[in-house]
């Protein structure tokens, strides 16, 4: 043998065994995924606005991964165990028959869909590459956000805890990363991790009230009717019963009284029959009125009536009564 040849079996070897250790350092690295429950609190599906929320999927890879030239990551969020509901992800509740839809989103704006190849739910899977996954090639790990939110307009979903779990591999959750180091010898990678979303709808009801107003009258020597309405939304499935105080001057529920500034009165009285034979009063009475929630509006009419009696001298008179919604 030559001293050339042997130089050139000795490079040779040299490169075939640099070739194979570059090949395992790339079959060696692995890159872990975990991520935070997204806990979006307590949601308002009676209220006007949208509730929001965000969580972390950490990464963190092998010491290695600086001897890499690149990496490119494809994260894959499917529609979770609850199913979707509409063109919504869903989340489940064990103690009601409604679910509570959310969506999963890459940007802050929530305008970018969080999805992936597998599964029915669509959307695009999140990418990394290039200068967004930097920190794996120089630093220990990253944190990618994702942003949670229950839309608006779900007046029909009744009180519960809500969840939706992300768990199955590839269906929910699925990673596939692509390492190659300076030689350009590339490794192909799957993995998956876990996570739930989690939401609660309490019991809730808003309630508005109108004035009543009997207008202008001379002797009060027939009765004076006149109507309102108070309106009552709260959440599907809660029960809930309207109870009306006695006024500022009224002692009992057959003692209702206006007054003017004098301190003069009149008497009068508030139904919840247009027949005004039902007194509206107070739940503590036993004279509220009763219904169920639907998540919709419910108007309930209040009739009133000041009965004949002694005219009073002329003025402006008014009482304020407070509408109690107890659910």
């Amino acid at each position: 043998m030559t001293p050339r040849l042997g130089r050139m079996l000795r490079l040779n070897l040299f490169a075939l065994l640099l070739l194979l250790a570059s090949a395992g350092l790339v079959r060696a690295q692995s890159c872990n995924f975990s991520a935070t429950d997204l806990v979006l609190g307590q949601v308002d599906v009676l209220g006007g606005g949208p509730t929001d929320a965000v969580g972390n999927i950490a990464i963190n890879c092998s010491a290695f991964l600086g001897l890499l030239s690149s990496i490119q990551m494809d994260i894959h969020l499917g529609e979770g165990l609850g199913g979707r509901i509409g063109n919504l992800r869903r989340m489940t509740s064990a103690t009601t028959s409604t679910g509570l839809g959310f969506e999963l989103y890459q940007d802050a704006a929530r305008s970018v869909v969080f999805g992936g190849n597998y599964g029915s739910h669509g959307g695009q899977p999140l990418r990394l590459s290039g200068a967004s996954i930097l920190n794996l090639l120089t630093g220990p790990g990253m944190n990618v956000p994702v942003y949670a939110r229950v839309p608006a307009g779900q007046t029909g979903v009744m009180p519960g805890d809500y969840a939706s779990a992300f768990s199955r591999n590839p269906l929910d959750v699925r990673v596939e990363y692509r390492t190659c180091n300076f030689l350009l010898v590339c490794s192909n990678n799957t993995a998956t991790f876990s996570f739930t979303v989690r939401g609660q709808v309490l019991p809730d009801c808003r309630v508005q009230a109108d004035d009543l107003d009997f207008g202008t009258v001379g002797l009060l020597s027939q009765p004076v009717d006149a109507t309102s309405q108070i309106r009552v939304t709260c959440t599907a499935g809660s029960s809930y019963d309207v109870g009306l105080g006695y006024g500022l001057g009224g002692g009992g529920p057959n003692d209702r009284q206006m007054r003017d500034l004098a301190g003069n009165r009149i008497g009068y009285q508030l139904y919840r029959d247009s027949g005004r034979t039902l007194v509206w009063g107070q739940r503590t009475d036993g004279l509220a009125a009763t219904s169920a929630g639907s998540g919709a509006m419910q108007a309930f009419s209040v009739h009133g009536r000041v009965p004949a009696q002694t005219t009073p001298p002329p003025g402006a008179y008014s009482d304020t009564v407070v509408v109690t919604v107890t659910y």
